[in-house]
């Protein structure tokens, strides 16, 4: 409980010192109940075989055959968090961004306590994020990725860019509200 309060006051901070306090920050709820382990040995064996297929096939740029075995893979074993991870960097290179975030989102909830690894997630989160062009939210995801990470230079890499193309879609947005509003004066100067 200690250190769920922790993380709830570290990400408020977060998102207070990023002045982003009026932009949506996805938490994953920790409360909720893990899907059940494989019901025996047998089935997790067979879910790490289907994951192994599924690497093979993602590796090759198979990707509906890569995505089958990754399904299969949580068939068998709905707690194998790296399939659900693999399954979501399946679609994300499929460019089925939509359905990629939903399995990030489970691989963070099977495995919370890894640091190193959810960072990783993260930084596919907002990489999927910043490709649906939502840079607000893949600024966002690449900060939580950092915060859990110092090390993770590609997430560094990639907030500095997103954050550049935040700042010129605000500033693009405020010369466009200057305008119209500019505009709409010189109508009521001609009315």
């Amino acid at each position: 409980m200690k250190r769920l309060s922790i993380l709830f006051i570290s990400l408020f901070a977060l998102a207070a010192l990023s002045g982003c306090a009026n932009r949506k920050i996805v938490i994953v709820n920790t409360d909720q109940p893990a899907p059940p382990a494989a019901k025996n040995k047998g089935q997790a064996i067979a879910s790490q075989k289907h994951l192994d297929n599924g690497l093979k096939q993602l590796n090759k740029g198979h990707y509906k055959q890569a995505s089958d075995q990754f399904r299969l893979a949580i068939d068998k074993d709905p707690s194998n968090w790296e399939a659900h991870y693999y399954l979501g960097l399946t679609f994300q290179r499929w460019k089925r961004y939509r359905e990629s975030t939903d399995y990030f989102l489970v691989a963070i909830d099977l495995n919370p306590r890894d640091k190193v690894w959810v960072s990783k997630v993260r930084l596919h989160l907002g990489i999927t994020l910043e490709y649906q062009g939502r840079y607000r939210d893949a600024e966002r995801e690449y900060q939580l990725s950092m915060s859990l990470n110092p090390r993770n230079t590609e997430a560094s890499e990639r907030w500095e860019r997103v954050s550049k193309k935040n700042k010129h879609k605000s500033n693009e947005r405020y010369k466009k509200d200057k305008d119209d509003q500019d505009d709409d004066r010189d109508n009521d100067h001609k009315g």
